[in-house]
């Protein structure tokens, strides 16, 4: 879960305000700096979701080929055995004192 981020009113402050305005209008971050260090970023919000592709006619075709495609190639039972047993293994090596 992210961390919740508090706002500041920059209303007051044409310096950050100008600032700000930047950063939102070129959609590139900057760094602020005190004494040589940086110290925060500011950067853009984006608020829009990426665009996903519309799946092509091979995209779909590919797509519904591949259906079925297991049957009779897995033996099942032997599958859920194996995913049942693997849960039991420890997936970390043990801790040796």
């Amino acid at each position: 879960m992210a961390a919740r981020i508090d706002a500041l009113d920059i209303d007051t402050m044409p310096e950050l305000a100008r600032i700000a305005d930047e950063v939102a209008a070129t959609g590139r971050p900057r760094s602020l700096r005190r004494g040589g260090r940086e110290i925060a970023v500011l950067q853009p919000v984006d608020r829009t979701r990426p665009r996903r592709r519309k799946p092509s006619e091979k995209d779909v075709d590919a797509f519904l080929a591949s259906a079925g495609s297991w049957k009779g190639n897995v033996d099942v039972d032997r599958f859920l055995q194996d995913i049942y047993e693997s849960r039991d293994r420890p997936s970390r090596p043990p801790v040796e004192l």
